[in-house]
């Protein structure tokens, strides 16, 4: 059977549009203040509950019912500001404690980076979620990063919760495609847009994120960007629906009722996208202009660049990705170390992942 994108490329920006029609809005109180009342009192409930099991983690909960062997493992603020799946974390993990949630499976949750929450910034040294590698720097994030692997090659599937440092019109997927992870990412749900790549292609040179050591064992490892970084009623909501369906089609799958792939089925597909441009982060004057976020259009030739700085357009149409607003000093260049890039650009693919690359 061949297989094909619901979304055709020309109904990309209808389906952002509709995305954001969909999306719950925000809630009144100003989301510095929430993360001020929010945050301490979440890691002192999560580090409270009673459950590492095997792990020699502080930072983590594990829950062991005792019927079936299948080990799911959910990484939360492995960037320290984006705690926006914290709340739900905590309350699932309170509720399966407390036997409130009858579920029979092994799941773990941990926390990558609280320290860096605590701080309000993405990482206190290095970027944890690069840091995977044979040879972690010697520092807090490389340190972390032993203390997680354990616990990562006992998975036999991992899903990380991540969040935009800019704002995002939908959630979305990202991470390579192979079609096991394309049947527990559709199965997951609660994204309409997939940003995927070759399978096995690497998202940074000579890094490796938290989800490539985990395929990197053979098992499945996702990454759902939840939304914009920060507390927000919409993100509670979304993580709480991943992780009720997560859990639900898990004991389905375990029990023997459906497989990962049949589960699958019974939900949407995706709007995959693919990387068609990305832009070097090649010196410290360039700048883009105010207002740019993940996933709104833009056409081949719009200028992307802020007053001031070195011109920069977009080369294709498409949809910008992660653009990048470090800050500046008064001669209008970049403070700190440079990410490799200011922005991508993604396009819709002409033809599913499955054809695409022959799976």
């Amino acid at each position: 059977t061949r297989c094909r994108s619901p979304y055709p490329a020309n109904a990309i920006k209808a389906l952002v549009l509709g995305a954001i029609a969909s999306a719950k809005s925000f809630c009144s109180q100003p989301l510095s203040r929430i993360r001020a009342v929010n945050l301490e009192s979440l890691l002192t409930r999560f580090r409270s509950l009673d459950g590492s099991g095997p792990f020699d983690y502080e930072w983590c909960f594990h829950h062991d019912g005792g019927a079936r062997g299948t080990h799911i493992v959910v990484g939360s603020i492995v960037h320290g500001n984006e705690v926006g799946s914290l709340p739900a974390i905590v309350e699932v993990a309170e509720r399966l404690a407390a036997g409130d949630i009858n579920y029979g499976g092994r799941i773990t949750f941990f926390l990558g980076n609280p320290e860096a929450s605590r701080e309000n910034v993405r990482f206190l040294e290095s970027d944890l979620n690069r840091v995977f590698t044979d040879t972690p720097p010697d520092d807090h994030e490389g340190a972390r990063s032993l203390e997680l692997k354990p616990i990562l090659r006992t998975a036999d599937m991992f899903l990380d919760l991540h969040q935009t440092i800019e704002p995002t019109e939908s959630a979305f997927y990202t991470f390579p495609f192979n079609r096991d992870d394309w049947h527990w990412a559709r199965m997951i749900g609660n994204a309409p847009i997939w940003s995927t790549r070759a399978p096995d292609a690497s998202f940074s040179a000579n890094t490796c994120c938290v989800d490539e050591f985990v395929r990197g064992l053979d098992k499945p490892g996702l990454t759902l960007e939840l939304g914009h970084k920060g507390f927000s009623q919409e993100s509670t909501d979304r993580t709480m629906s991943v992780l009720q369906r997560l859990l639900s089609a898990t004991s389905d799958w375990d029990g023997g009722m459906a497989s990962i792939e049949a589960l699958a089925q019974e939900q949407p597909d995706f709007s995959f996208v693919e990387t068609a441009y990305a832009h070097p982060f090649s010196d410290r004057a360039l700048r883009l202009r105010d207002g740019l976020s993940n996933l709104i259009p833009v056409q081949s030739g719009e200028t992307l660049s802020a007053p001031g700085s070195p011109t920069i357009e977009a080369p294709v149409d498409g949809l910008l990705m992660f653009p990048k607003y470090p800050d500046y000093d008064a001669e209008g260049h970049a403070i700190g170390k440079l990410p490799n890039e200011l922005f991508r650009i993604v396009t819709a693919m002409d033809e599913h992942p499955i054809e695409r690359w022959n799976l």
